[in-house]
């Protein structure tokens, strides 16, 4: 059980560290921080001692595990505001380059107006 509650104490600091990185814009660093905490989860819930903890433990586990969920919580949430940035970014930035476009258009020479009923020897 002890290597279990250093493997989520672990997980709880890679944790902190991809939402620090979240929080800096510095994506790639938190998917890499993120896939390690990942893994970190996978060997924690997959030690044995978790299966067959005692009374004396739970409080110890439980308290760890609700420290991840609100990790993830912020995490997620964090996420979330990061990708909302990005949507309105994208959105401004065709609103520019359509009015970007409209300047280009209207800044454009027009064509001399030719009539066929006007006649050029004239």
């Amino acid at each position: 059980m002890h290597a279990a509650f250093m493997l989520l104490d672990q997980a709880i600091e890679l944790g902190r560290q991809e939402l620090a990185h979240l929080v800096a814009g510095d994506l790639d660093k938190a998917e890499a921080v993120a896939s390690g905490r990942e893994g970190v989860i996978d060997k924690a819930l997959a030690d044995k001692g978790l299966a067959e903890s005692r009374d004396e433990n739970l409080d110890g586990l439980l308290a760890r595990l609700n420290e991840l969920k609100e990790l993830q919580a912020r995490i997620i949430d964090e996420a979330s505001r990061l990708k909302r940035e990005v949507g309105d970014e994208l959105r401004r930035a065709g609103q520019e380059q359509k009015r970007h476009a409209g300047y280009g258009r209207a800044a454009r020479p027009t064509p001399r107006i030719q009539s066929r009923f006007i006649s050029q020897n004239s």
